[in-house]
């Protein structure tokens, strides 16, 4: 993964949110000790029984096989293109609102047809 730490760490908790069920009880339980209880890989290694570097390998499998369904299935993607198409409505709404123009208004109402389009 390309970017900075703090980045990869982001996509990775999207990536979570998106395919996190698919992953085994233990990839789950040891991802969710280090990334949302921010436990270190020896107090994860402790509480699990398992290895230092058990714990590693873990969450790395863990990160390749998150990005390997992304890859697949592409489900984190549509949703930010979806929610960026949302965002660009919701600011074509707002100006029309503020300046009372409907001008903007056809172009909203294509944004929410390739939405509708899409999600078919």
């Amino acid at each position: 993964m390309a970017g900075t730490e703090f980045e990869n760490r982001i996509r990775l908790g999207s990536l979570y949110g998106v395919y996190g069920q698919l992953l085994t009880t233990k990839q789950r339980r040891c991802t969710e000790l280090y990334f949302y209880d921010d436990l270190s890989l020896a107090e994860i290694a402790a509480g699990m029984q398992i290895s230092r570097q058990a714990v590693s390998d873990l969450l790395k499998r863990v990160e390749q096989t998150l990005e390997h369904y992304e890859a697949q299935l592409g489900f984190l993607e549509k949703s930010q293109q979806n929610a960026a198409v949302v965002a660009q409505a919701q600011k074509l709404v707002t100006e029309a609102v503020s300046t009372g123009s409907v001008t903007a208004l056809p172009r909203v109402n294509r944004l929410l047809d390739k939405l509708m389009s899409e999600g078919r």
